[in-house]
């Protein structure tokens, strides 16, 4: 027997689409001579060889990636262990998954597994248009990269964003370590340091005040 396709009525929010993990995923059972890791998800049962299976403990709970469809196996456990998907509270048009810790329920970005005790650092950015020269795009390109992923690394760096497991961020802006943001912030100061003179910072403040009172 063959099932039909139903036509998706008009106004059905828009699903978010999987990201290929399975959630929830507990290990179940370990066998480090054979190299074979057991996890249930729900009522199923899913086994995988990994080389590296004592890294794992029986009983953590996470989100699962199957070896299958040219994905290679993934296990990423829960930064809280109390963590569970709720996909009744999903919010597909606005790209948001539901979550609970107990009977706390809350939403976070797709895609996005929340850190201890639900814990991450919410989406708060500003769309810049920014035309970029040929030589900078072609300069990245050589080097296997895009111009979006070398400005966000700087701007981390500069800023010192940090998107750790026990509080990941929205916006996946992550430094690439205390070096990187040292040079950073040399590069800043040898460029824009006089931004940060006191003279300058009195005026800069001056202007908002200004500013202000207009409005």
């Amino acid at each position: 027997m063959t099932d039909t396709p139903k036509e998706t009525p008009k106004g059905t929010p828009p699903v978010v689409p999987s990201d290929g993990f399975l959630y929830d995923a507990m290990l179940t059972q370990l066998d480090t001579v054979r190299g074979i890791l057991v996890f249930s998800v729900g009522d199923l049962t899913h086994r995988v060889t990994y080389a590296h299976v004592s890294s794992f403990s029986v009983g953590a709970i996470g989100r699962l990636r199957l070896p299958k469809d040219g994905q290679e196996f993934a296990f990423h456990v829960y930064a809280d262990q109390r963590l569970r998907r709720a996909p009744e509270l999903d919010e597909p048009r606005e790209r948001r998954w539901g979550w609970r810790i107990g009977e706390r329920p809350f939403t976070v970005q797709a895609g996005l597994v929340p850190g201890r005790a639900g814990k991450l650092i919410r989406r708060d950015t500003e769309t810049l248009a920014l035309d970029l020269p040929r030589e900078f795009v072609d300069f990245c390109a050589k080097r296997g990269l895009t111009p979006v992923i070398v400005l966000r690394a700087f701007v981390a760096d500069l800023c010192g964003l940090m998107n750790f497991f026990i509080c990941p961020r929205e916006d996946g802006y992550s430094s690439n370590g205390s070096d990187e943001r040292l040079m950073a912030m040399e590069y800043f100061q040898r460029t824009w340091g006089w931004v940060d003179e006191p003279e300058h910072r009195a005026k800069v403040r001056a202007a908002k005040r200004g500013s202000r009172k207009n409005d």
